[in-house]
């Protein structure tokens, strides 16, 4: 970048009240520093910051909209066919590097997991050195993480493992890395790593709608050590932070099943009407 020293204290001001979520503030004040700024370069990147910012507030056709503008901008700038593996710190190279970063982020915001997918395997195998730096170490790790969450959404639990175990996510990421990472280790019947990790996944920084899918999964893990007490209250937990429409039928299952194995039979037969067809011939796995 060039900014001067002004420009670049804008530019700080801007991350800040962006994250104190004053995100109408922020980015009207993006736009008119990019309007000041006179070298075409650091207009580039603050649009790759504008992109970044529209994902981060969840809004896929703005950030479209500007990977658009940013992409429109570089094909001034950059001479076509110019090597991604030329000087490192090139901004001719470091911003088509951004932009390849935004389009992974806005392609799995608009939720084209697949699409998302092909985009890192061709962004990693076309920047191995710019990721190899401690400059871009952070946005490495990110990739990575998102990688591994992408493959964890598709079932694709051992293949994510790989890439999850190991990152450092980003801070906003760490608690659903932790999910991600537990399921990863319930499916492959590691079960103590798997209730560490879901454990330390049930933080505020969890999204509410997976709160109920994290208890229930530990509740099963419970179960598997041989502690019926904590499987019970998790499965519980679950009942009580899961949307009724997302409750998986086997629950009742697994309440009637947790009850039992504690002497509770009154509930557990309490459990066993309420599940209904869903839970007959239930056997726990």
């Amino acid at each position: 970048m060039t900014m001067n020293e002004n420009e670049e204290h804008a530019f700080d001001e801007i991350l800040r009240k962006l994250q104190a979520r004053n995100d109408s503030q922020a980015l009207l004040e993006l736009r008119e520093l990019a309007k000041r700024v006179e070298d075409p370069w650091d207009r580039a990147w603050l649009k790759y910051n504008e992109t970044r910012f529209f994902v981060e507030m969840g809004s896929a056709t703005e950030a479209r909209r500007c990977l658009e503008e940013l992409k429109k901008a570089l094909a001034f700038l950059v001479a076509p066919n110019t090597p991604s593996d030329g000087c490192e710190l090139d901004a001719s190279i470091g911003l088509p590097m951004l932009a390849g970063h935004a389009e992974i982020r806005v392609t799995t915001e608009e939720g084209r997991v697949t699409e998302a997918l092909r985009l890192i395997e061709d962004f990693v195998s076309s920047y191995p050195k710019q990721l190899s730096l401690s400059e871009f170490k952070d946005l490495s790790e990110e990739v990575r993480t998102l990688r591994g969450f992408l493959l964890a959404g598709m079932g694709r639990w051992q293949d994510a493992k790989r890439f999850l175990e190991g990152v450092n996510p980003p801070e906003a990421w760490k608690a659903q890395h932790c999910y991600f990472l537990g399921r990863c280790y319930y499916e492959d019947n590691e079960y103590e790593h798997a209730k560490l990790k879901l454990l330390e996944s049930l933080t505020p920084g969890l999204p509410s709608s997976w709160e109920g899918q994290a208890h229930y999964v530990l509740g099963i893990v419970e179960y598997h050590l041989s502690d019926a007490e904590a499987a019970r209250k998790q499965f519980e937990l679950s009942l009580r932070t899961t949307d009724p429409k997302d409750l998986d039928d086997r629950i009742w299952g697994w309440l009637e099943t947790t009850s039992r194995a504690m002497g509770l039979h009154e509930e557990a037969e309490r459990y066993r009407r309420m599940g209904g067809d869903s839970s007959r011939g239930f056997k726990p796995n």
